[in-house]
């Protein structure tokens, strides 16, 4: 009983990937996160998320949520998570404008035509609030996989987050 009780409580970590779908940037990303058992129903997790660019527009975020975990068998567990995010957005585009003429306003990289190349960017970062669930399947005493939706509320930048993971316990 006692050895039982010690391997028990020595799988309270993991460390693991996701893939990820961000639906309001249509965008595929990669994650890692780590986690930490307090009790057999709570748990913390902190993450960070990076979505591949798309239509110039980049986005990474840091997350800290909070699972109660509900054992629906010896494998398998559903979640509901609350939590904290900070979101931050990069869009950035270049293209070509003018023709001819005198600019005055010395672009550094005017054409010989006239064309002046353009860039221009765009940054913001905010904090929000993460709501939703997920679940997870225990593959073995070390493995889990497990499959999580959430709703980031960040204002301009809120989306719902599709993650496919997989985590290693210690």
């Amino acid at each position: 009983m006692t050895s039982l009780f010690a391997s028990a409580q020595a799988k309270t970590a993991a460390v693991g990937l996701n893939l990820n779908y961000g639906t309001e940037i249509e965008s595929l990303g990669l994650g890692v996160k780590g986690s930490y058992c307090f009790t057999d129903h709570i748990r913390g997790e902190a993450s960070f998320n990076y979505f591949f660019p798309k239509d110039h527009f980049t986005m990474w975020e840091i997350n800290a949520n909070a699972h109660y975990l509900f054992n629906i068998g010896d494998k398998f567990k559903v979640y509901p998570l609350v939590g904290l995010t900070y979101v931050h957005g990069h869009w950035s585009n270049k293209y070509s404008v003018g023709g001819g003429g005198d600019w005055g306003w010395g672009a550094p990289m005017r054409k010989a035509n006239g064309e002046v190349t353009v860039k221009e960017s765009y940054n913001t970062g905010k904090f929000g609030v993460n709501l939703g669930g997920g679940a997870q399947y225990d593959l073995t005493d070390n493995l889990m996989l497990n499959f999580e939706v959430k709703y980031s509320l960040v204002s301009d930048l809120d989306q719902c987050v599709i993650s496919l993971g997989a985590a290693y316990k210690f």
